[in-house]
């Protein structure tokens, strides 16, 4: 019972300082019947730094390796793909499938199941040596939703000079 407590207030403070910021943030509150305080020295001198344009220097007892990093996060994209395959009616292979009827001879990459505003779809890239597109296929029946030419690293770069 002790750590729902303890969960209780750590979500308490969390929510809270949320909010603060918006408040500090918002001058005509700063105005009204809200006390206006001034920040302490140490959140003045991470606004110096933030003003000033530079990194801040954060620097916990705990570091975690890139690598270690790199991991949690593809295993966290594993469990959400896990969680929402159920819910699919095609398979990632239909969906490579489809996009590969759409690009014929060119390599399809990258096919995952995603949402795009609740909808489930699987999203997926199709590239040749000049030309990639990205490609949206409907969870539901295969189909193609999107079909959509990306730009080159030349393009970006030279897109202005015209």
């Amino acid at each position: 019972m002790k750590w729902k407590g303890m969960l209780f207030a750590a979500a308490t403070a969390w929510s809270l300082s949320l909010g603060l910021p918006t408040v500090w943030a918002a001058g005509h509150l700063q105005q009204s019947t809200i006390a206006h305080h001034e920040p302490t020295a140490a959140v003045a001198d991470m606004q110096d730094e933030h003003d000033a344009g530079r990194e801040m220097a954060i620097r916990s007892s705990v570091q975690v390796t890139r690598e270690a990093l790199r991991d949690a996060y593809i295993a966290s994209r594993t469990a959400y793909t896990d969680k929402l395959k159920k819910y699919a009616k095609c398979s990632q292979a239909d969906a490579t499938k489809a996009i590969t009827n759409a690009h014929p001879g060119m390599k399809v990459n990258h096919v995952q199941l995603r949402n795009i505003r609740t909808s489930l779809v699987y999203v997926g890239v199709a590239e040749d040596d000049e030309d990639r597109y990205l490609c949206i296929v409907d969870a539901g029946n295969g189909k193609l939703l999107l079909d959509k030419p990306l730009p080159t690293h030349h393009e970006r770069v030279f897109a202005d000079s015209k």
